[in-house]
């Protein structure tokens, strides 16, 4: 453990070093490589060489770091702990002794490529989460400003304690449109339909986010009276926080989810009984 945490902390020094760069004035050293040596006979207790290459006869009883450089094991060479090379190549000729492992970085064009790639991806993900958080606190707001009194009676509509009800219809409604969406892709003109059905099933996640987000926020009773939008943008901020959990947050989705279409089809059944 305490040879892993000097690792940890000379990376974390070189690190920090790095971002002090341009007004340090040994900064040409860590560019400019100059050997280092340690000769057979001699002993050293750690080895830390950055911007250079490294040539290890003698002994080293602790740690062994070279950044931006290679390492050369002679057959006399005896390192008693762990070897870390970022930036190079390892070379041991025969004869050379390991206590522990070796962990080599490789910098070159191919692993700079990749940790583009993946730090892109990583980027990516990270902002269209980000957007869709955004989106599922701002929509749910909008619709009750904009709606104002039709979307305050139609959320007045679903109390906490209808949920159950509403989960099992939902999750009805779930079952069939998964049915109907998986007859429909063997068919010539089902992709249409299908993009038709989940457009409304994502505006049915609106409206129904917009009522779960009010009901949210009926709980939380400030010094002040809240507006009715103030307790959506409180409900939806709360909902997202714990979507956005993983595992946790998939399910607290689907949930929302099926409560929502539970909320649309009794609507539906509503307006055509009353017709």
């Amino acid at each position: 453990m305490n040879t892993l945490r000097r690792i940890f902390y000379t990376l974390s020094c070189f690190a920090f070093l790095m971002l002090l760069i341009p007004g340090i004035a040994s900064a040409k050293s860590i560019f400019e490589h100059q050997n280092t040596t340690v000769p057979a006979g001699q002993t050293v207790d750690d080895l830390y060489v950055f911007g250079g290459n490294a040539e290890v006869y003698g002994q080293v009883t602790g740690v062994a770091v070279v950044v931006n450089g290679d390492l050369h094991l002679g057959s006399t060479a005896d390192i008693k702990s762990v070897v870390v090379v970022i930036g190079g190549l390892v070379k041991q000729d025969p004869g050379a002794v390991l206590g522990d492992d070796i962990y080599t970085i490789s910098l070159d064009s191919a692993t700079q490529n990749s940790l583009l790639i993946g730090g892109g991806l990583a980027l990516g993900l990270w902002v269209l989460q980000l957007a869709v958080s955004l989106l599922m606190i701002l929509v749910p707001v909008l619709i009750r400003i904009l709606g104002k009194q039709k979307v305050a009676a139609f959320t007045d509509r679903y109390p906490l304690s209808s949920n159950g009800r509403l989960i099992l219809i939902g999750l009805l409604g779930c079952l069939i449109l998964a049915a109907l969406s998986t007859l429909l892709l063997v068919t010539v003109i089902g992709m249409p339909i299908i993009i038709v059905i989940l457009l409304a099933v994502l505006l049915a996640l609106a409206f129904g986010a917009t009522v779960i987000s009010f009901r949210i926020g009926e709980m939380f009773h400030g010094p002040t009276l809240m507006s009715d939008w103030m307790k959506v943008l409180v409900g939806a901020a709360i909902l997202t926080a714990f979507i956005n959990i993983p595992i946790v947050g998939w399910l607290l989705l689907l949930l929302v989810l099926m409560i929502s279409l539970g909320i649309s089809i009794q609507w539906i059944f509503r307006k055509r009984t009353k017709q």
